[in-house]
Protein backbone atom coordinates (compact mmCIF):
# COMPACT_ATOMS: atom_id res chain seq x y z
CA UNK A 1 0.00 0.00 0.00
CA UNK A 2 1.46 3.30 -0.87
CA UNK A 3 0.95 6.49 1.33
CA UNK A 4 0.28 10.02 -0.18
CA UNK A 5 0.99 12.99 1.71
CA UNK A 6 -0.37 16.13 1.53
CA UNK A 7 2.14 17.89 3.27
CA UNK A 8 1.24 21.56 2.16
CA UNK A 9 -3.33 20.66 2.78
CA UNK A 10 -3.71 21.78 -1.02
CA UNK A 11 -5.95 18.25 -0.79
CA UNK A 12 -7.63 19.10 2.38
CA UNK A 13 -10.24 21.59 0.80
CA UNK A 14 -11.05 19.06 -2.29
CA UNK A 15 -11.47 16.30 0.38
CA UNK A 16 -13.77 18.53 2.31
CA UNK A 17 -15.81 18.90 -0.76
CA UNK A 18 -16.23 15.52 -1.93
CA UNK A 19 -17.18 14.47 1.58
CA UNK A 20 -19.32 16.95 2.42
CA UNK A 21 -22.12 15.08 0.99
CA UNK A 22 -23.65 12.65 3.21
CA UNK A 23 -25.02 10.62 0.15
CA UNK A 24 -21.10 10.32 -0.83
CA UNK A 25 -19.61 9.59 2.19
CA UNK A 26 -22.30 6.47 2.68
CA UNK A 27 -21.54 5.42 -1.02
CA UNK A 28 -17.86 5.15 -0.33
CA UNK A 29 -18.27 3.55 2.79
CA UNK A 30 -20.32 1.29 1.05
CA UNK A 31 -17.55 0.53 -0.95
CA UNK A 32 -14.80 -0.17 1.80
CA UNK A 33 -17.24 -2.82 2.50
CA UNK A 34 -17.54 -4.84 -0.25
CA UNK A 35 -15.80 -7.61 -1.81
CA UNK A 36 -15.87 -7.01 -5.23
CA UNK A 37 -15.81 -3.60 -7.93
CA UNK A 38 -19.59 -2.18 -8.10
CA UNK A 39 -20.97 -0.18 -11.14
CA UNK A 40 -23.18 2.19 -10.91
CA UNK A 41 -26.08 0.64 -11.31
CA UNK A 42 -25.51 -1.69 -8.06
CA UNK A 43 -24.51 1.47 -6.05
CA UNK A 44 -28.19 3.09 -6.80
CA UNK A 45 -29.95 0.28 -6.30
CA UNK A 46 -28.55 0.31 -2.81
CA UNK A 47 -29.12 3.94 -2.02
CA UNK A 48 -32.31 4.01 -3.70
CA UNK A 49 -30.90 6.59 -5.99
CA UNK A 50 -31.12 6.80 -10.14
CA UNK A 51 -27.85 5.86 -11.76
CA UNK A 52 -26.79 9.01 -12.91
CA UNK A 53 -26.97 10.23 -9.69
CA UNK A 54 -25.18 7.38 -8.34
CA UNK A 55 -22.44 7.64 -11.39
CA UNK A 56 -22.05 11.02 -10.49
CA UNK A 57 -20.87 10.36 -7.04
CA UNK A 58 -18.82 7.94 -7.84
CA UNK A 59 -16.90 10.06 -10.44
CA UNK A 60 -16.52 12.72 -7.69
CA UNK A 61 -14.79 10.25 -5.65
CA UNK A 62 -12.88 8.81 -8.14
CA UNK A 63 -11.34 12.67 -9.31
CA UNK A 64 -9.03 12.25 -5.96
CA UNK A 65 -8.21 9.11 -6.57
CA UNK A 66 -10.92 7.37 -3.69
CA UNK A 67 -11.93 5.15 -6.11
CA UNK A 68 -10.39 3.47 -9.24
CA UNK A 69 -12.04 2.37 -12.10
CA UNK A 70 -12.50 -1.04 -14.28
CA UNK A 71 -15.08 -2.80 -16.54
CA UNK A 72 -16.90 -6.05 -16.24
CA UNK A 73 -18.21 -7.91 -18.98
CA UNK A 74 -22.09 -7.86 -19.05
CA UNK A 75 -23.85 -11.18 -18.35
CA UNK A 76 -26.03 -10.20 -21.68
CA UNK A 77 -23.19 -9.10 -24.08
CA UNK A 78 -22.94 -5.29 -24.96
CA UNK A 79 -20.87 -2.47 -23.63
CA UNK A 80 -18.76 -3.79 -20.59
CA UNK A 81 -19.97 -1.94 -17.51
CA UNK A 82 -17.83 0.74 -15.68
CA UNK A 83 -16.91 -0.75 -12.13
CA UNK A 84 -15.96 1.22 -9.22
CA UNK A 85 -13.49 -0.22 -5.96
CA UNK A 86 -11.92 2.02 -3.22
CA UNK A 87 -8.32 2.81 -4.03
CA UNK A 88 -5.93 0.49 -2.00
CA UNK A 89 -3.57 3.69 -0.69
CA UNK A 90 -3.72 6.01 1.92
CA UNK A 91 -3.45 9.52 2.61
CA UNK A 92 -1.63 11.34 5.32
CA UNK A 93 -2.86 15.34 5.42
CA UNK A 94 -0.84 17.47 8.11
CA UNK A 95 -1.36 20.55 8.73
CA UNK A 96 1.33 22.05 9.49
CA UNK A 97 3.88 19.34 8.24
CA UNK A 98 4.43 17.35 11.50
CA UNK A 99 7.66 14.70 12.72
CA UNK A 100 5.44 12.54 15.02
CA UNK A 101 6.12 9.43 13.24
CA UNK A 102 10.40 9.83 13.01
CA UNK A 103 9.88 10.76 16.81
CA UNK A 104 8.06 7.34 17.38
CA UNK A 105 10.60 5.67 15.68
CA UNK A 106 13.33 7.19 18.00
CA UNK A 107 11.01 6.50 20.95
CA UNK A 108 10.32 2.65 20.30
CA UNK A 109 14.68 2.30 19.41
CA UNK A 110 14.41 4.08 22.74
CA UNK A 111 12.53 1.04 24.29
CA UNK A 112 14.25 -1.45 22.10
CA UNK A 113 17.33 -0.75 23.63
CA UNK A 114 16.01 -0.13 27.77
CA UNK A 115 14.12 -2.53 27.86
CA UNK A 116 13.85 -6.53 27.56
CA UNK A 117 11.54 -7.64 24.71
CA UNK A 118 9.01 -9.61 27.09
CA UNK A 119 8.91 -5.83 29.09
CA UNK A 120 8.58 -3.73 25.88
CA UNK A 121 5.40 -5.60 25.14
CA UNK A 122 4.26 -6.00 28.61
CA UNK A 123 4.30 -2.38 29.13
CA UNK A 124 2.88 -1.73 25.62
CA UNK A 125 0.01 -3.70 26.64
CA UNK A 126 -0.81 -1.74 29.83
CA UNK A 127 -0.49 1.49 28.06
CA UNK A 128 -3.03 -0.07 24.97
CA UNK A 129 -5.20 -1.11 28.01
CA UNK A 130 -5.33 1.86 29.42
CA UNK A 131 -6.09 4.28 26.04
CA UNK A 132 -8.69 1.93 25.64
CA UNK A 133 -10.23 2.47 28.78
CA UNK A 134 -9.89 6.33 28.40
CA UNK A 135 -11.15 6.28 25.05
CA UNK A 136 -14.46 4.23 25.87
CA UNK A 137 -15.07 6.11 28.88
CA UNK A 138 -14.68 9.41 26.32
CA UNK A 139 -17.23 8.33 24.15
CA UNK A 140 -19.76 6.92 26.43
CA UNK A 141 -19.66 10.67 28.45
CA UNK A 142 -20.38 11.68 32.11
CA UNK A 143 -23.27 9.67 32.49
CA UNK A 144 -22.01 6.46 32.23
CA UNK A 145 -20.27 5.35 35.22
CA UNK A 146 -16.56 3.31 35.53
CA UNK A 147 -15.88 0.73 34.43
CA UNK A 148 -17.13 1.80 30.82
CA UNK A 149 -17.69 -1.20 27.92
CA UNK A 150 -18.35 -0.35 24.71
CA UNK A 151 -20.21 -2.69 22.54
CA UNK A 152 -18.91 -3.76 19.64
CA UNK A 153 -20.31 -1.78 16.77
CA UNK A 154 -19.22 1.19 18.96
CA UNK A 155 -15.73 -0.23 18.43
CA UNK A 156 -16.18 -0.68 15.19
CA UNK A 157 -17.79 2.88 14.39
CA UNK A 158 -14.29 4.26 16.49
CA UNK A 159 -11.74 1.73 14.85
CA UNK A 160 -13.22 2.58 11.13
CA UNK A 161 -13.26 6.42 11.91
CA UNK A 162 -9.55 5.98 13.12
CA UNK A 163 -8.90 4.75 10.01
CA UNK A 164 -8.61 1.20 10.90
CA UNK A 165 -10.48 -0.30 7.99
CA UNK A 166 -12.96 -2.56 10.34
CA UNK A 167 -15.74 -5.00 9.72
CA UNK A 168 -17.41 -6.99 12.40
CA UNK A 169 -18.92 -10.46 12.04
CA UNK A 170 -19.87 -13.47 13.93
CA UNK A 171 -17.75 -15.85 14.16
CA UNK A 172 -17.97 -19.97 15.78
CA UNK A 173 -19.67 -20.61 19.28
CA UNK A 174 -20.76 -16.58 19.55
CA UNK A 175 -17.40 -15.06 19.05
CA UNK A 176 -17.72 -11.43 17.82
CA UNK A 177 -14.53 -10.90 15.19
CA UNK A 178 -13.03 -7.74 14.28
CA UNK A 179 -11.07 -7.43 11.21
CA UNK A 180 -8.86 -4.73 10.46
CA UNK A 181 -7.80 -4.07 7.13
CA UNK A 182 -5.53 -0.96 7.32
CA UNK A 183 -3.00 -0.66 10.54
CA UNK A 184 -2.32 3.24 11.00
CA UNK A 185 0.70 2.05 12.18
CA UNK A 186 1.97 0.56 9.66
CA UNK A 187 5.45 1.68 9.36
CA UNK A 188 6.04 1.16 13.19
CA UNK A 189 4.89 -2.15 12.91
CA UNK A 190 7.15 -3.46 10.46
CA UNK A 191 10.32 -2.32 12.57
CA UNK A 192 8.20 -3.57 16.10
CA UNK A 193 5.44 -5.65 15.79
CA UNK A 194 5.82 -7.17 19.29
CA UNK A 195 5.30 -3.44 21.04
CA UNK A 196 2.83 -1.89 18.21
CA UNK A 197 0.36 -5.24 18.15
CA UNK A 198 0.26 -5.59 21.83
CA UNK A 199 -0.34 -1.66 22.09
CA UNK A 200 -3.62 -2.46 19.85
CA UNK A 201 -5.18 -5.66 20.77
CA UNK A 202 -5.50 -4.24 24.14
CA UNK A 203 -6.37 -1.28 23.42
CA UNK A 204 -9.52 -2.68 21.75
CA UNK A 205 -9.93 -5.16 25.16
CA UNK A 206 -9.97 -2.19 27.26
CA UNK A 207 -12.74 -0.04 24.74
CA UNK A 208 -14.98 -3.65 24.96
CA UNK A 209 -14.35 -3.57 29.08
CA UNK A 210 -12.63 -7.51 28.61
CA UNK A 211 -10.03 -9.66 29.69
CA UNK A 212 -7.22 -10.47 27.47
CA UNK A 213 -8.11 -13.98 28.26
CA UNK A 214 -11.32 -13.65 25.70
CA UNK A 215 -9.18 -12.68 22.74
CA UNK A 216 -7.37 -14.81 20.43
CA UNK A 217 -5.76 -12.77 17.37
CA UNK A 218 -5.33 -14.93 14.36
CA UNK A 219 -4.39 -12.99 11.32
CA UNK A 220 -1.68 -10.48 11.46
CA UNK A 221 -1.07 -7.50 9.00
CA UNK A 222 2.56 -7.41 10.09
CA UNK A 223 3.13 -11.04 9.57
CA UNK A 224 2.04 -10.75 5.82
CA UNK A 225 -1.74 -11.78 6.22
CA UNK A 226 -4.13 -9.47 4.21
CA UNK A 227 -5.53 -8.25 7.56
CA UNK A 228 -5.75 -8.72 11.48
CA UNK A 229 -8.52 -10.80 12.62
CA UNK A 230 -9.24 -10.48 16.87
CA UNK A 231 -11.94 -12.82 18.09
CA UNK A 232 -13.61 -11.89 21.19
CA UNK A 233 -15.40 -14.31 23.66
CA UNK A 234 -17.94 -11.79 24.58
Amino acid sequence: METAYDKEGTYLGKLADVFGDPTRRSIYRHLRGCESPQSATEVADVFGLHRTVARAHLEKLGELDLVVTSTRRRAGGGRPAKTYQVADSRLEVMLPPRRYERLARLLLRLVDDALEPEVAVAAAAALGRDYGEQTAEELAGDAVQSPVRLSPRAVLEWLDYSGYRATLASGGDGETVIEVHNCVYAELAAEHSGVVCAFDRNMMCGMLGVDTSVHTQTHALSSGDTFCRHEFRL
